[in-house]
């Protein structure tokens, strides 16, 4: 454990940067040291916050839990402290914090903490500005993490993570409501050609222009996921049948009606497919299949065009 004590350490914490040493020596007064095992969730997503803590020693991951692995949104060290909005309100815990190694803390009980601040309203006041701008910048920094985990650098696009989470999320709601979503396949059609005669620069700005086109037309309800190389998917809420294939049908007309953005000519077209939950399977893996082998059936009889999922 260091060998700091609780004013040091308090000290040298943003939040506390403009107290007096009086002030931490009391404000040490509420705090205790607490030891915690390498793995071990420190707090909770969900959970309802009861205090703030320092890191002493050892590093902790503020992790976003998702259906696939948990993805790191920070990492912090000694002197670093997670759990600041649970001394102000009794909002829940908004990601849970798990030990990267062995790990103290100096903790401050909210209840306690909060029995102090009553005695000192001038602390309370330099808590409370320091406070604000410290998770003002925290959110900032955690919402521009959260962001590059979820989108494709290239397109913009969500990536195939954030598409995994979605389509579970779509097909629960299907099992649990009986309302039916679907999915669209996408696939640029010749796209390695670009690649081979043109090179991978233009390559890489014809997925990115594609990207934003898809983002632009894509309804409303809908989202648009770049699931790798040339493939695209769309999840659709609430939709099946023909209003799902003309949504197709529309954005495979937009990109091939628009000029990529080359110098020379060049007629960029798109071939797509697509299935809707529960008609065409109830599992994410099953509707994946059938909407693909559709978008492979459209690519055998043409390209720039929509397939059904049921072959005539």
């Amino acid at each position: 454990m260091s060998e700091l004590r609780p004013t040091d350490l308090l000290a040298r914490v943003p939040m506390f940067k403009d107290l007096a040493a009086d002030e931490l020596a009391i404000l040490a007064e509420t705090a205790t040291v607490e030891q915690y095992a390498s793995g071990v969730d420190i707090v909770e997503m969900g959970d309802p916050g009861h205090a703030l803590f320092i890191v002493i020693e050892g590093q902790v991951q503020v992790l976003y839990p998702s259906r696939s692995n948990d993805f790191e949104l920070a990492r912090l060290g000694p002197g670093e402290c997670f759990g600041e909005m649970a001394l102000l309100n009794e909002m829940p815990r908004s990601a849970t914090v798990r030990a990267v190694n062995e790990v103290s803390t100096l903790t401050l009980k909210k209840d306690e903490f909060r029995k102090q601040l009553l005695s000192m309203p001038s602390v309370a006041v330099a808590l409370l500005s320091s406070l604000s701008t410290r998770i003002r910048n925290a959110d900032e920094q955690i919402s521009d993490l959260s962001d590059k985990a979820m989108k494709d650098p290239l397109t913009g696009l969500l990536n195939r993570r954030a598409f995994n989470d979605r389509i579970n999320e779509e097909a629960d709601r299907t099992r649990r409501y009986g309302d039916p979503f679907s999915l669209i396949m996408i696939d640029l059609d010749k796209f390695k050609s670009i690649n081979d005669s043109f090179g991978h620069d233009t390559g890489d700005a014809i997925l990115a222009w594609v990207g934003r086109l898809l983002n632009e037309h894509t309804r409303a309800a809908d989202s648009a996921y770049r699931i790798g190389g040339e493939e695209f998917a769309i999840l659709c809420p609430s939709s099946s049948g023909e209003v799902t294939q003309n949504a197709a049908r529309r954005l495979i007309d937009v990109v091939a009606g628009a000029r990529p953005p080359v110098s020379f000519d060049l007629t960029v077209t798109m071939s797509a497919g697509y299935a809707t939950a529960p008609i065409d399977g109830r599992r994410p893996d099953e509707l994946f299949q059938k909407a693909d082998q559709a978008l492979l059936r459209a690519k055998r009889e043409g390209r720039n065009r929509v397939c059904d999922p049921n072959p005539a």
